[in-house]
């Protein structure tokens, strides 16, 4: 917000309207960069007779070193921008308007001299003539109110005017030359367009702007260095610098055919797309375009191009609308040989996510948790194998679902075709991040794998996410990622700012497919993306402290929860609820397919348990010997590793010592997908059992034998003694 600290009477001024303190003055004198002609037809010619203003450089981009000279389309754009009735080009010829900007070194003072016959207010400090300036951003100033008859007030006057005399006669000239005024009264687009880029070139072949050679070189090779300059300059500038100077800087000799290329330069900029190989981004953008003002969603109405508030009623979504998205989830489970319908809902979800994102973010920066906004991906990338449903989900379900009636956007398009290089791309996905007003979601299909190990891309992402601040979109790719393609870049800094969700399996034969995907293609409609967008905008302004507390834990919880209650209306949250808490993790899925193979691959050679304890087992370093040799040399640090790829919070992993680790079977197993473990603990205790059992019935035969063995001999024992016994009575009665 503008802060303003009162010099004359020692007060600090908060959000003072600057244009009511300079009520009652006449003229305006001043060094500041300007957004647009706009706020000069707007807001400084209905309230001053005379201004005299220079046009600085701003803090970001757009007045880099002799972009002010060489920008012709910009030039071209700003008074085309003009109202039809504006006297702004009068204004301009009278004197009564000049603009001026750098002649040689870069302006970035903003100071500000407004003042009539007896009075005068000077200004200075960081706010540049931007409506963000003056009604958004942190913006401080000093002001100096005085009088001209006042000998103590006189001597700052004199001084500010002197150094402003200096800065527009000496430092600075014309933006527009008065004398081509009157020529550019009815002209077209095309027309306009040779007569600006007619009077550039003079400026340059007559030296009424001085270039510094060490510039141009600059601008000249950064076609060659993108990776390090590419965001300084527009590619016009860069194409018209490359026009009018040499590589060393030395302005080219032949004027005429200079001047012709300038022009065609800037008329394939204006061109029509469809007659280009290369389409401009405005003819790119989402349809309808969503944009943000003022705590506001406004959609562009396409019949007229211009914008209007989002409205949606609590009707809008039936249950037709909510049976085809649970339907479509579905299809990712019952049509494929395995289920990937967890991957799909959250892509919807992040989808519907995407043009509150950057307001999310903010929420993030000014919250007292502690998490940044750079946790908070800017980038979702569908990554398929073949015929998975990455394109069809971004092709026939996205682009219906957000209401976008453009075509399938290619990534050959944005990049000139699908080199190894990703400067143009990477240009193209900037320029649209930092629009300041888009929210629609740029979605591109067929990325180049070579993307993500691009260091001008990486370079790009990372950039985005540490310094994008305010209203801004996001980017959605999909992806072919086939077996003898590079591996996903799964670093950390990469994965925090990217939202990778697979696709891997193929669909089952048509005939076995449960779900008629064509049907969902045609009844799929944008009803429920608006409405839970709209739901989270409103959320997101007046944010709960429960809410938030949710969010900066997930920065999908809102989402999800709005589209919870939504399913729950109509009776078909029960169909979801499984996948809908836990957002799709990319890193889990592929560590999930890495300790399976990891297992399978050896056998269970390495896998132990103790007895008695049927709730743990025990995996071995010794697991990892042969990884030596595909270039593991610490088999420390790939124990590690591996240990570490467990969700802490999964309960996985007990404890890590020096010769392997102790894991948790059935939490193993469920992070897995299948009883992997608990089936090879129950086919060794089978196999024991079944020998305990053999053994005990050895055992006990052998017992039985020996008991039978006793039986026969004290039988035996018994005759005998019997017998002895009739003998001797026998003998006794002498028979």
């Amino acid at each position: 917000m503008l802060t303003i600290y009162d010099l004359k009477n020692n007060v600090m001024l908060k959000q003072p309207d600057f244009f009511k303190l300079v009520e009652g003055y006449d003229s305006f004198k001043g060094v500041s960069f300007v957004g647009s002609f706009k706020i000069i037809e707007k807001e400084l010619l209905p309230r001053f007779k005379q201004i005299d203003l220079i046009l600085g450089m701003e803090d970001q981009k757009t007045g880099k070193n002799l972009d002010q000279l060489l920008n012709v389309s910009n030039k071209v754009k700003q008074l085309l921008s003009l109202s039809r009735d504006s006297d702004f080009l009068d204004r301009i010829e009278n004197q009564t308007l000049n603009l001026r900007f750098t002649k040689d070194k870069l302006f970035h003072s903003k100071y500000f001299i407004i003042e009539n016959n007896t009075d005068f207010i000077i200004f200075n400090g960081s706010m540049n003539l931007t409506k963000k300036a003056l009604k958004q951003n942190h913006e401080m100033l000093w002001m100096y109110e005085g009088k001209k008859n006042d000998l103590q007030d006189l001597k700052i006057y004199e001084e500010h005017q002197k150094l402003f005399k200096k800065n527009f006669e000496e430092d600075s000239v014309d933006y527009l030359d008065r004398k081509i005024i009157n020529n550019l009264y009815g002209k077209t687009k095309k027309q306009i367009t040779a007569i600006i880029a007619d009077e550039v070139v003079d400026k340059v072949q007559q030296n009424i702007v001085e270039v510094n050679p060490d510039d141009i070189v600059k601008i000249t090779k950064d076609a060659d260095r993108k990776e390090e300059t590419y965001e300084l300059h527009p590619e016009t500038v860069q194409k018209v610098a490359k026009q009018l100077f040499t590589e060393k800087g030395n302005k080219r000799r032949n004027e005429e055919k200079v001047r012709e290329e300038v022009k065609k330069i800037v008329y394939q900029d204006f061109s029509d797309p469809s007659q280009n190989r290369v389409i401009k981004a405005s003819t790119l953008y989402p349809k309808p375009v969503w944009a943000y003002q003022d705590n506001n969603i406004i959609v562009e109405d396409t019949n007229t191009n211009l914008f209007h508030s989002l409205e949606v009623n609590s009707d809008i979504v039936s249950e037709d609308d909510v049976r085809t998205f649970v339907r479509i989830i579905e299809s990712f489970k019952l049509n494929k040989v395995k289920d990937e319908s967890h991957q799909a809902l959250s892509a919807f979800i992040y989808l519907m996510t995407a043009p509150m994102i950057w307001k999310i973010r903010e929420i993030y920066r000014k919250s007292n948790f502690s998490k940044s906004a750079d946790q908070i991906p800017l980038s979702m990338v569908l990554i398929g194998r073949g015929t998975t449903g990455k394109t069809l989900l971004v092709r026939d379900y996205f682009k219906k679902f957000t209401g976008d009636k453009s075509h399938s956007l290619q990534y050959t398009e944005i990049n000139d075709g699908n080199g190894a290089r990703t400067d143009k791309a990477v240009r193209f996905l900037d320029n649209y991040l930092h629009s300041q007003r888009f929210i629609s979601p740029m979605i591109v299909d067929e990325l180049n794998s070579n993307f993500l190990h691009s260091k001008v891309a990486l370079n790009a992402i990372k950039q985005w996410s540490n310094t994008i601040k305010g209203i801004h979109n996001v980017n959605i790719f999909a992806m072919n990622h086939n077996a003898g393609s590079k591996e996903i870049n799964n670093l950390e800094e990469i994965t925090k700012r990217v939202y990778y969700l697979s696709f891997e399996a193929p669909w089952l034969p048509s005939n076995q497919q449960e779900i008629n995907y064509n049907m969902l293609i045609n009844d799929n409609n944008d009803h429920i993306y608006r409405y839970v967008v709209s739901e989270l905008n409103k959320h997101l302004v007046h944010l709960t402290g429960e809410e938030e507390a949710n969010l900066i834990e997930d920065y999908l919880s809102l989402t999800k929860e709005i589209l919870g209650n939504l399913l729950k209306k109509y009776g078909y949250y029960n169909r979801l609820k499984n996948i809908l808490g836990a957002n799709y993790d990319y890193k889990i899925d592929r560590n999930r397919i890495t300790w399976k193979m990891l297992i399978l691959d050896d056998h269970y050679e390495h896998i132990a348990f103790t007895d008695g304890d049927d709730k743990y087992f025990h995996v071995s370093k010794a697991i990892f010997n042969d990884f030596k040799a595909n270039g593991y040399e610490n088999i420390n640090q790939t124990l590690d590793n591996y240990f570490n790829m467990f969700p802490r919070e999964g309960g996985i992993a007990i404890e890590q010592y020096g010769n392997g680790m102790r894991l948790d079977i059935d939490k193993f197993d469920k992070f897995i997908g299948e009883p992997l473990i608990r089936k090879h603990y129950e086919r060794i205790h089978k196999d024991e059992k079944q020998q305990d059992n053999v053994a005990a019935l050895l055992k006990a035969q052998v017992e039985q034998n020996k008991m039978m063995q006793e039986a026969v001999e004290k039988l035996t024992e018994q005759k005998e003694q019997e017998n002895k016994k009739k003998g001797f009575i026998s003998r006794l009665f002498n028979r």
